[in-house]
């Protein structure tokens, strides 16, 4: 009964078209429109306000072969279908019936945001002047087709949040005109193929929370146009290729949560247009080169969760856009370096469980801006400067486990922003404030 529904539609398409003498492009209009009525069909809510326009009534019963392309979220050339939007529209329903074969015009594919779940099907391969797909935050199982590595001209692919499973496909590295790459948020498992590499005009990368594992390929440092690579929550493992110090571009790397050993390469001192540099979370050892004092643009690092040894490099003071520093939960010993103080930007300051020694120094009553100071479980000696005072925007000051001694100031009670306070387990004295 469907499949007669979907024919007579079909034919009368077609017999509203030929009643007209429709030019060239009527028959094509035809039948994109009986297809995507057709996938329209499937969906598992029908009575979808977004997709009212999606009807054989639309638009100008005299000139019929307009159809579809006055349907919302469509745009045609010549009468052909070439865009197709329908991001957060409220589908729930599958691509099986989605006519890729059906609309060879078809440059940018976006059904984002949407309940699509099913797998993507083979015939994906079918639109061959696709440039960009995107199919972010759905409810898509299953493997990626290597069909779509026949996408030549593609120049984004979004996959992100959805339950794929299986490899990325090594044929994806034949995409060359691929600037975005976004399959994060999925079941993914598989090395990341050496093949990426070819991917030379690629401009953000992101494969974040899959199942991913084995190193990361040195071509990665052939992607010269990177901006942003984020590889975090998987299990990748082995060395950071000193490659990435190619990149100098890059300004968000993300490779935390992962099982990454060795050193931190000393060429990630190029990166100077680096923002966000995040390793938590890893098997990381050595010492922090002190190269990294080269990212001038740096404002979060984070490096906290690793094995780290050795003293803070003096050349972080050169950080001065720095936001947040968090180096907390690894092996570093040494004196706390005055130059901290300088980083005038600084909001967040963690550098709890380490080994540190020394006093606290007094240049941190320059950090006006610091919302949270972390300096607990070290060997911190001496007493409280009273110029952590002057930390009017602190909402989080930790000191405690440390061998600090004296009286508690009285400055901290300047401190009108403070929510949490702890200084237990030292060996303060006299009166408390």
């Amino acid at each position: 009964m469907g499949s007669f529904k979907i024919v007579s539609t079909f034919l009368l398409v077609v017999i509203l078209f030929s009643s007209f003498h429709p030019k060239c492009g009527a028959s094509a209009s035809a039948e994109e429109a009986a297809a995507l009525l057709k996938w329209k069909a499937s969906f598992l809510i029908q009575n979808n306000s977004s997709l009212t326009s999606w009807n054989l009534q639309s638009g100008n019963a005299k000139n019929s072969s307009i159809l579809p392309c006055t349907w919302a979220g469509i745009s045609c050339i010549d009468g052909s279908v070439n865009r197709l939007n329908l991001s957060d529209w409220s589908i729930k329903g599958s691509l099986y019936d989605f006519p890729f074969s059906s609309l060879p015009n078809l440059e940018y594919l976006d059904l984002s945001q949407n309940q699509i779940f099913g797998s993507i099907p083979k015939q994906i391969g079918n639109l061959s002047k696709l440039i960009y797909l995107n199919f972010y935050a759905n409810e898509l199982s299953k493997e990626i087709p290597p069909e779509i590595c026949n996408l030549r001209n593609l120049t984004l692919i979004d996959f992100g949040s959805n339950q794929l499973s299986g490899p990325i496909p090594v044929a994806m590295g034949n995409l060359i005109s691929l600037q975005f790459l976004s399959l994060c948020q999925n079941n993914l498992t598989g090395g990341i193929p050496k093949s990426l590499g070819n991917l030379t005009n690629l401009i953000i990368l992101c494969l974040y929370i899959n199942q991913l594992s084995g190193p990361i390929f040195k071509e990665v440092g052939d992607l010269k146009f990177l901006t942003d690579m984020e590889l975090s929550n998987n299990q990748l493992n082995g060395s950071i290729p000193a490659s990435i110090g190619n990149l100098s571009t890059l300004e968000v790397l993300y490779l935390y949560n992962n099982q990454f050993s060795g050193s931190i390469p000393v060429t990630f001192g190029n990166l100077n247009r680096l923002v966000n540099l995040s390793l938590y979370q890893n098997h990381l050892s050595g010492p922090i080169p002190p190269v990294i004092g080269n990212l001038s643009s740096l404002q979060f690092f984070y490096l906290y969760q690793n094995n780290l040894i050795g003293a803070i490099p003096k050349s972080l003071d050169n950080l001065t856009n720095l936001i947040e520093l968090d180096l907390s939960e690894n092996q570093l010993s040494g004196s706390i370096p005055d130059s901290i103080g300088n980083l005038s930007d600084l909001e967040h300051l963690a550098l709890h469980q380490n080994q540190f020694s020394g006093t606290i120094p007094p240049t941190f009553g320059n950090l006006n801006r610091l919302v949270d100071l972390r300096l607990f479980r070290n060997h911190l000696s001496g007493p409280i400067p009273s110029a952590i005072g002057n930390l009017i925007s602190l909402q989080l000051l930790s000191l405690g486990y440390n061998n600090l001694i004296s009286a508690i100031p009285k400055s901290l009670g300047n401190l009108t922003n403070l929510i949490e306070l702890y200084l237990y387990n030292n060996q303060f004295s006299g009166s408390i404030p």
